[in-house]
């Protein structure tokens, strides 16, 4: 129990790590560059570009620039001026498209070549790299001559930027620091979140799986980010993974998003999100095979999942909405306003790209997700607080379940044992009074005081115990609380119409009802303040009914009370602790179990109980 509440607080530890670790990244980032001592460098602005070519069509462009309506491999020439200094490097980026690199007509760099990516790739990926200058400095020409994708009819073009080494690594850090420091912010949460679920292996499973599918999110969400991001390239120089990564980690993130959601909501109907998850694992295995095989690649794929992860999501949201609305689900309520912001954003990023309203794609993306991340922490954490609580709970009450069920085993064998006992004593009984009846006749005598003798020995032997009932154990429970009563003056009445049954599991319910119903009531009548009543005997009392109607059993009892009761979600709370009466737990368990019901009401210093029972096929 203690590990489990101690375990309750990670998700708030995990947030404020994240958090910490936000402030030492961007703290780092802004000491670096302050500490900087170099020139930014020299962004490229405008270009010369020839399509195809053609020097009539040369047209003048700023960067970056979309060419249109290309077929594959077209030849597109870029050419500007640039003032180098002796061994600046330059960085160039390409997207898809082979490109060579020249400075004054010389050949320094050419990307995309063949051997450098799988076969099974049309074109090769998107590369950004610090090229060498070999020595060239002073006004020089850079051209660039690219061939546009296979896989697109697209050809963009980046600006390039060249200066002294450190002043390239810090402006091109500049340029990505968003987006670098959410990548690596989310790699690191998805990281954090999947180890603290193995913590949670041997505690929770649901609590467990749920935090590793919203890790799993956060780690494709930053494997995304990361091959998005153009600062990467620069740090790994694979660009072949850095595709992969980018494309899986977009495909793949809505999969754990669709099953933390299922878990961490608890939908009633949970069958359309795990439809979707597993339509959408079958689409993710199809999109790499068709990558693989050559045939379709991912980049091209793109385009059908930027339609279906905004759908996705806008669902997800309008499920969830649907929830908290019509079930009143408090972990749905929790979670709207975080799907929201994801959908809003997918939905944002997905305009963006094809529109370009901001020039920094994906980020609008990124920094919805991480604002997810962030929020869920919170929220998972509630989450968890709630569902430990619950599983503390049922436990508890399972425990004293048990207990209790361990206790009526022992009460049936000492109810049984005190049957067998009553009937040879009544046997006995009576065998005892014929015999001392028989006495006084043989005796035949005048002697008063022996003939008064024996009549007092006659009329001593005490006659048979009352009968409640004709079930056995029901009556067992009566004896022994109606003792309790007649010593405590509490008044008891009961009309009991309870059948015997040969149900050893019925006869261990049954004892559970009455005992718990009379031992309650007992103790409201304990708590009462009787200094002011006028009859101690009268004011304290007991009304136990019972019937079959119907197949049936109908259990009903009035008590009286002092009238003080605790209600909390429309549960009686003990007054002898601080948590849900357990015996009117185990009521409703029992109710529940015989597909049956129970009612508690307390109204003018009367507290009435009723139980309905289906126990009679």
């Amino acid at each position: 129990m203690k590990k489990i509440s101690a375990i309750r607080n990670i998700p708030y530890l995990t947030i404020i790590l994240l958090t910490l670790i936000c402030i030492l990244l961007l703290s780092s980032k802004n000491m670096i560059m302050s500490q900087a001592s170099y020139p930014e460098a020299t962004i490229v602005s405008s270009a010369y570009a020839v399509v195809d070519g053609s020097d009539s069509d040369k047209e003048e462009i700023t960067f970056p620039h979309t060419f249109k309506h290309l077929s594959p491999r077209t030849h597109v020439t870029v050419t500007t001026h640039i003032d180098l200094n002796k061994d600046d490097p330059i960085y160039i980026k390409t997207v898809y498209s082979p490109a060579k690199v020249y400075l004054d007509d010389e050949l320094i760099y050419e990307f995309g070549r063949t051997e450098n990516y799988p076969s099974y790739m049309k074109d090769p990926a998107t590369e950004g790299y610090l090229i060498g200058t070999d020595g060239h400095s002073g006004d020089t020409e850079l051209r660039i001559e690219y061939l546009s994708p296979v896989t697109r009819s697209s050809l963009t073009v980046y600006s390039p930027i060249y200066g002294a080494y450190k002043s390239l690594f810090f402006t091109l850090l500049k340029l990505n620091k968003w987006s670098f420091f959410i990548a690596l912010l989310e790699l690191a949460a998805g990281v954090l979140f999947i180890f603290i679920s193995l913590m949670l292996l041997c505690y929770d499973k649901e609590v467990c799986k749920m935090i590793f599918h919203f890790g799993f999110f956060s780690l494709m969400a930053g494997m995304w980010s990361i091959g998005e991001c153009n600062y990467t390239g620069v740090i790994i120089k694979n660009p072949t993974l850095l595709y992969l990564c980018a494309f899986i980690g977009l495909f793949s993130q809505m999969i754990p998003l669709l099953y933390f959601c299922r878990l961490a909501v608890g939908f009633k109907n949970d069958k359309p999100i795990i439809v979707i998850a597993k339509l959408l694992t079958v689409l993710d295995l199809v999109a790499c095979v068709l990558q693989l095989s050559g045939t379709v690649a991912l980049s091209q794929s793109m385009y059908v999942f930027h339609v279906i992860l905004p759908l996705i999501l806008c669902f997800l949201t309008a499920y969830i909405i649907l929830e908290a609305v019509r079930s009143q689900n408090s972990r749905a309520k929790r979670l709207m306003v975080p799907v929201f912001i994801l959908a809003l954003a997918s939905c944002a990023e997905i305009i963006n790209y094809h529109l370009k309203f901001v020039a920094s794609l994906s980020l609008l993306y990124q920094i919805g997700t991480l604002l997810f991340i962030i929020i869920m922490g919170i929220v998972m954490g509630l989450n968890i607080s709630d569902m430990l609580s619950i599983k503390r709970e049922n436990e508890r009450l399972i425990f004293d379940m048990n207990l209790l069920e361990h206790s009526l085993l022992e009460q049936k064998k000492y109810n049984s044992l005190i049957t067998t006992n009553e009937q040879l004593f009544k046997k006995q009984r009576h065998d005892l009074r014929h015999q001392l009846v028989a006495i006084k006749g043989l005796a035949n005598t005048e002697n008063k005081q022996l003939n008064e003798y024996l009549d007092s020995l006659i009329h001593s032997i005490p006659s048979a115990p009352a009968s409640y009932c004709e079930n056995r154990v029901v009556n067992s429970i009566l004896s022994y609380y109606s003792a309790i009563c007649r010593n405590e003056n509490i008044a008891l009445e009961t009309k009991l119409i309870v059948p015997e049954t040969d149900d050893a599991a019925l006869d261990n319910d049954l004892c559970l009802v009455f005992g718990n119903l009379i031992e309650n009531a007992i103790e409201a009548c304990r708590r009462m303040d009787t200094s002011d009543s006028l009859n101690e005997k009268s004011s304290h009392f007991i009304r136990l009914h019972a019937h079959v109607h119907y197949k049936t059993l109908i259990i009903t009892m009035d008590n009286s009370f002092d009238g003080h009761v605790s209600i909390q979600n429309g549960k009686y709370r003990s007054s002898k602790r601080d948590d849900y009466g357990i015996g009117l737990s185990s009521i409703r368990s029992v109710a529940g179990k015989y597909d049956g019901d129970v009612a508690f009401e307390a109204d003018d210093g009367i507290f009435q109980s009723s139980v309905y029972l289906q126990i009679y096929k």
